[in-house]
């Protein structure tokens, strides 16, 4: 497995990508999001659609996004903070 410590950093990582890029956007579709957050990580690991999704949950809780209503996979988010 992947030692605790290195967990908490790429959830660090993770959170402030996903923040960054919802910044930018203001809205932004989930597959685009989980995808953009993807290649930003790319370079220091492989994040994994489910730790992005988890994530962006976390994110909706702390509110600084807000999922709009809508199916799944064709959610859309909008940002907050």
């Amino acid at each position: 497995g992947v030692p605790a410590d290195v967990t908490e950093d790429r959830k660090a990582v993770i959170q402030s990508v996903i923040v960054r890029i919802m910044k930018a956007r203001k809205r932004m579709a989930h597959q685009a999001l989980v995808a953009e957050v993807m290649q930003q990580v790319s370079c220091r690991f492989q994040a994994t659609t489910c730790d992005i999704k988890k994530h962006m949950d976390v994110l909706i809780d702390k509110e600084y996004l807000e999922r709009l209503p809508g199916q799944d996979q064709n959610a859309v988010y909008d940002y907050l903070a």
